[in-house]
C-alpha cells in the first residue's frame, strides 16, 4: 500500500538520524538531569525509525527527553528489564468514550481512543466535559448521523430511511462543517447504518466536504446484500477518484468477509492511482451492533451469510433460535446491543497480514465494568500481540506495534498536529508509552467471559504520567487530553 511504502521509506531515513537526535536529547538537558520518569533498561521499538535495541528513556514536562544508552535520573524509575518500551496504542475506532471502558481499554496498552467512524455533533461540550477526568487521550470526528438526525427533526425512522432534500443537505452539511470547524478530525459517516436513506447527491457532497477541507471520511461502507458483490468499496473509490476526497474504511473484515482478498486488491489498485484510502481490522471472528440497527433493514441474512444461530445475545450468550425470538428481542430491548458470528480466521489473517493494514478495536459502549459486551473493547491490542505475533507469527513485533501506534497517528497527522507527536518513542514526542511482557501478553477477555483485563501489560504512561503500574490501574489519576484539529 502506497502510504505503508512511504513509511518504510521514512523511516529508514530516519534511521541514519537517529543517533544524532538521541545523543541531541541528553546533552540538552545535560548528563546529570533529574528526570521526572525514566524508564530504564527496556526494549525500544520505534515504529517509525527502526529503533529497536535497548535504551533508556528519561521524560519530563509530558515529553520524551532522551533515549540512550547512558544511564538516566529520575525521580521516579520503571524497571522495563525483559520488557518491551513501545509507542502508547492509538485506537481509531472505539465506541467506548467514558472512564468505565477506558478502564478496560488502557489495561490493553490503549493510550488515545478516538471515535471516528460515528463522531459527534455535541464535541464542543463532550471535549470540554471529559477533560482532567480522562485516563487515556480522546478525540471525535464530526457527527454526521448527529447533524441527520438534528435536520430531520429528531426522527430516527426518517434519519435511517428519508433522502434529504436539496435544502436539507445544505442543512447537514452546514452542522458536518460547523464540527469540523470546532475541532472534529475528520467525518464520521457509519453509511450502513443510513444507507435507506442518503442518496448519491448527499454522499457526493460529503465526499466534496471531505477533499475541501483536506480531512477523511472514516466510512462504515454500504454491504451489499450479494456476499460476492463489492458494490460498496466501488461507489467509494469511484466517488474518491471523482472528487479528490480522503477516505479510510473502518473494519474491513467484518464488513469485507469472504471479499476481503477482493478489497484488498482494490484498495492497492486505488492507492496506486493516487487515491488516499487507507483501512483497518479487529482481530475477530465476530462483529457487534444494535438489534435495531439500519443494517438489518436489508436482506441480513444473505447480507452476512449467516442465519439466527450466529447470532448472540451477550448479557446471557445465548444464540438466537429463530425468528419469533428476534422479533421478540427487537421488541422488548429496542437499544440492545447483539454480536453476529459472521467472519472467518483466514480473512482476519490475510487482511492482518497485507501492508497498511491498521489495528482498531471497534470497541462497544460499556457503562458497568460487569456489562458484558463484545470483547474487541477489552482485549484487541493484547490479542495481536500475543495470538497474531508470538503465538501464529502472522506478523513480527514491529511490524505489530507500528500498526497500533505509528499508522494511526500517521493517518491524522496531515490535519491534527498533535498526532505528530503520538506513535513514537523519540526526543520530542509526547510520553504516551505501553510497556508489556512479549512473552506473556495476551487478551483474557473471551465471548463467553468479556469482563476480563487483558495481562502481560505491565506499565502504561499517559503525556507523561504513569496510569498502569504492574498491571493495576493508578487510582484518582486521569492525565488524559481532548485531541482535535486545534490541539497543538
Amino acid at each position: 500500500m502506497k502510504l505503508f511504502k512511504s513509511l518504510v521509506a521514512t523511516a529508514l531515513l530516519a534511521t541514519t538520524s537517529f543517533v544524532s537526535a538521541e545523543f541531541a536529547g541528553v546533552n540538552a538537558a545535560g548528563g546529570d538531569t533529574n528526570y521526572e520518569l525514566v524508564i530504564s533498561g527496556g526494549r525500544v521499538i520505534d515504529p517509525e525509525t527502526g529503533l529497536d535495541a535497548v535504551r533508556n528513556v528519561g521524560i519530563a514536562g509530558g515529553r520524551i527527553q532522551a533515549v540512550t544508552t547512558k544511564e538516566l535520573v529520575g525521580t521516579k524509575i520503571l524497571d522495563a528489564t525483559g520488557l518491551v518500551v513501545s509507542p502508547g496504542f492509538i485506537d481509531l475506532h472505539a465506541h467506548g468514550q467514558n472512564t468505565v471502558a477506558q478502564t478496560y481499554q488502557v489495561r490493553d496498552g490503549v493510550t488515545t481512543a478516538l471515535e471516528l467512524e460515528a463522531g459527534n455533533h455535541e464535541l464542543v461540550q463532550l471535549m470540554k466535559d471529559r477533560d482532567g477526568s480522562s485516563y487515556i487521550n480522546f478525540g471525535y470526528s464530526a457527527g454526521y448521523g448527529g447533524g441527520r438526525t438534528i435536520v430531520k427533526e429528531g426522527d430516527l425512522k426518517r434519519t435511517y430511511h428519508e433522502p434529504s432534500t436539496p435544502e436539507e443537505l445544505v442543512q447537514i452539511l452546514a452542522l458536518v462543517e460547523e464540527d469540523l470547524d470546532n475541532g472534529a478530525m475528520g467525518i464520521g459517516l457509519p453509511l450502513d447504518y443510513l444507507s435507506l436513506g442518503v442518496n448519491e447527491a448527499e454522499l457526493e457532497g460529503l465526499f466534496e466536504l471531505s477533499a475541501r477541507r483536506k480531512v477523511p471520511l472514516f466510512i462504515h461502507i454500504r454491504m451489499s446484500d450479494d456476499a460476492s458483490n463489492p458494490s460498496g468499496l466501488i461507489e467509494l473509490i469511484d466517488l474518491a477518484r471523482k472528487t479528490g476526497a480522503i477516505v479510510h474504511m473502518v473494519h474491513l473484515v467484518s464488513t469485507g468477509l469472504e471479499r476481503v482478498p477482493l478489497y484488498l486488491k482494490m484498495v492497492d489498485d486505488a492507492q496506486a492511482e493516487g487515491i488516499d484510502f487507507t483501512t483497518e481490522l479487529y482481530p475477530y471472528t465476530a462483529g457487534s451492533t444494535g438489534i435495531n440497527s439500519g443494517i438489518f433493514d436489508h436482506d441480513w441474512q444473505r447480507k452476512f451469510g449467516v442465519s439466527y444461530g450466529e447470532i448472540e445475545w451477550p448479557p446471557t450468550g445465548v444464540r438466537f433460535t429463530g425468528k419469533k425470538m428476534w422479533d421478540e428481542y427487537r421488541a422488548k430491548y429496542p437499544e440492545g446491543v447483539i454480536i453476529i458470528h459472521a467472519m472467518n480466521e483466514q480473512m482476519v489473517e490475510q487482511g492482518m497480514k497485507h501492508p497498511g493494514v491498521m489495528i482498531a478495536s471497534d470497541g462497544m459502549p460499556i457503562e458497568t465494568l460487569d456489562q458484558r459486551a463484545h470483547p474487541r473493547g477489552m482485549g484487541t491490542y493484547a490479542r495481536v500481540l500475543g495470538r497474531y505475533v508470538r503465538e501464529r507469527h502472522v506478523i513480527s513485533l514491529p511490524d505489530a506495534i507500528g500498526r497500533m501506534s505509528y499508522l494511526p497517528a500517521k493517518r491524522l497527522e496531515a490535519f491534527t498536529p498533535a498526532m505528530k507527536r503520538k506513535g513514537r518513542i523519540q526526543v520530542g514526542a509526547d510520553a504516551d508509552i505501553t510497556i508489556f511482557d512479549a512473552e506473556n501478553v495476551a487478551d483474557r477477555a473471551t465471548f463467553t467471559e468479556p469482563n476480563q483485563y487483558s495481562k502481560g501489560i505491565t506499565h502504561v504512561v499517559v503525556n507523561g504520567t504513569v496510569i498502569v503500574e504492574n498491571e493495576a490501574l493508578v487510582e484518582g489519576v486521569f492525565p488524559g487530553k481532548p485531541i482535535s484539529t486545534k490541539t497543538p
